[in-house]
């Protein structure tokens, strides 16, 4: 089959949508469908057109200005629709609204849509609602990562997946039980703040923070901030992973690390407890009471192998096999 995705960003831009994209594909080609990627230039010197294992990368420059970046996109995808027309499947990674306008033009192609995350605002503005619920009745199937989507959405989910990781060939791993890791973006959205204030009450931890954003300086007071770099590392030496979103979560149970985290909203509540990984976790409702946990675990950290050994059976059976599984059924739907 000929599959384009579809992704605001892709490789080497680091993030959950950009593995997905990418493991997904390798995998295709293994199995003999060709596959593009149409995403966005996110950095100067990034060529327009590129190739990665196979995989033939089309890069798009819109103008920075929102609505006007839009207009760039649907004009250029209208401009290109001979790459669409022949693709047997078209499948969107939450940028379907990047498609709308070649659905009128092209009426009877079959396109999918998997939705990742949510934007980080709440509450979740109604235009964003819209267009996900748009997006949705577009879609011949969608896929969504999570369950809290049809919550919050108010979307009917086809199919819902946790993404998927691979297991490190290790599985003994030497923890330091005063150290910790946070992987992700360091923005407010994240709940970060909230992590930051429990941190505060934990003299004597250590963060390795593999990600970077507006808090980085704020983080610094409590460890090194790595950057987008490689994590794996310090997986391996962290005792409790910090960090609240799912593709970190997952990877931190592949090397048996306890995740502890907080919110703040309803949303990111939803995020982290309506879930299968719900009671191997451990959610609190505020920094206080993260701070506490984090104590407990630490000095006892026996309590929490059997929270940690549920969390690595179950992470066993989320692999990119299955994912691919997964999308290609939902194809044949």
């Amino acid at each position: 089959m000929k599959i384009v995705f579809l992704s605001r960003f892709f490789y080497p831009h680091i993030g959950g949508v950009e593995k997905q994209v990418l493991e997904l594909s390798r995998r295709l080609i293994t199995k003999g469908h060709q596959v593009r990627v149409v995403t966005t230039q996110h950095e100067r010197g990034l060529k327009k057109t590129a190739t990665k294992d196979g995989l033939k990368i089309i890069r798009l420059t819109p103008p920075p200005l929102k609505y006007l970046g839009l207009l760039y996109i649907w004009g250029w995808l209208v401009g290109h629709i001979n790459l669409f027309r022949s693709a047997d499947i078209i499948h969107a990674h939450s940028v379907l609204i990047w498609y709308w306008p070649l659905k009128l033009l092209l009426p009877k192609k079959p396109i999918y849509v998997t939705f990742h995350g949510w934007e980080g605002i709440y509450p979740i503005p109604k235009k964003n609602i819209l267009i996900r619920k748009i997006d949705a009745w577009l879609a011949r199937k969608n896929i969504t990562i999570h369950d809290y989507v049809t919550k919050h959405y108010g979307i009917k989910a086809d199919e819902i997946m946790y993404t998927a990781v691979d297991l490190p060939k290790a599985t003994n791993f030497k923890k330091d039980y005063r150290r910790l890791i946070y992987v992700g973006r360091l923005d407010e959205d994240t709940g970060l703040r909230q992590i930051l204030q429990a941190l505060s009450f934990l003299p004597g931890f250590r963060v390795d923070w593999c990600g970077d954003g507006p808090l980085a300086g704020e983080c610094k007071k409590f460890g090194p901030v790595h950057g987008f770099t490689d994590p794996r590392p310090f997986y391996q030496t962290a005792f409790i992973c910090l960090s609240p979103g799912v593709t970190s979560i997952l990877e931190a149970f592949t090397y048996k690390c306890l995740v502890a985290t907080t919110y703040n909203n309803p949303v990111k509540k939803d995020y982290l407890l309506m879930t299968p990984f719900k009671n191997w976790i451990v959610v609190k409702s505020s920094p206080q009471k993260l701070a506490e946990a984090i104590k407990h675990y630490s000095a006892d950290p026996a309590s929490a192998q059997s929270r940690i050994r549920s969390a690595y059976a179950w992470v066993k059976t989320q692999n990119w096999d299955r994912a691919v599984k997964l999308y290609e059924a939902v194809w044949r739907q």
